[in-house]
């Protein structure tokens, strides 16, 4: 077959077609799922002989913590969204988990008692939250599971319900 006539994008095509940009983002949240879930499940077995860690409330949420209020978790870049508006850009800022609470510090400031959060599931990397009162909100963060496993130990610690 002469050059001219010799089909040159048989040549280019050395890799599958079938990877691309999607697949590889969706390899990368697997793996980040898969990590955190690492994560929390090593957390879970620590939190059932000794509690959460406490670490230094920054200059943010120090002015927002009550007497004896200590800070066990930070979230920076926590997108807060009220559910069943996916449409909505939510709102952005640094969540706190307390010894009480949590604290979402940001475009707009929002807290929750622990006590009043009844359920929390996962949906990809975001947290649903579901309240007492029926009400909800969801928030999109980094290590969603390693949270909801902290946020289970301070809140039976808050309860009193340690094993």
């Amino acid at each position: 077959m002469s050059e001219r006539d010799r089909d040159t994008s048989a040549d280019l095509v050395e890799e599958s077609t079938e990877e691309g940009p999607a697949l590889r983002d969706a390899a990368t949240a697997v793996e980040r799922a898969a990590a955190d879930e690492a994560l929390a499940s090593a957390a879970r077995d620590m939190f059932l002989v000794s509690p959460v860690p406490v670490m230094e409330a920054d200059e943010l949420v120090l002015p927002h913590l009550l007497p004896g209020e200590n800070v066990h978790g930070l979230r920076r870049h926590a997108i807060l969204r009220a559910p069943g508006d996916d449409r909505a850009l939510g709102y952005g800022g640094s969540l706190y988990l307390t010894s009480r609470r949590l604290i979402h510090l940001g475009q707009v400031i929002v807290t929750v008692q622990l006590t009043d959060i009844v359920e929390a599931s996962l949906a990809g990397e975001r947290l649903l939250l579901t309240l007492r009162d029926g009400e909800g909100f969801t928030l999109d963060l980094d290590r969603p599971r390693l949270l909801r496993a902290e946020m289970a130990a301070v809140a039976r610690d808050l309860r009193g319900t340690r094993v």
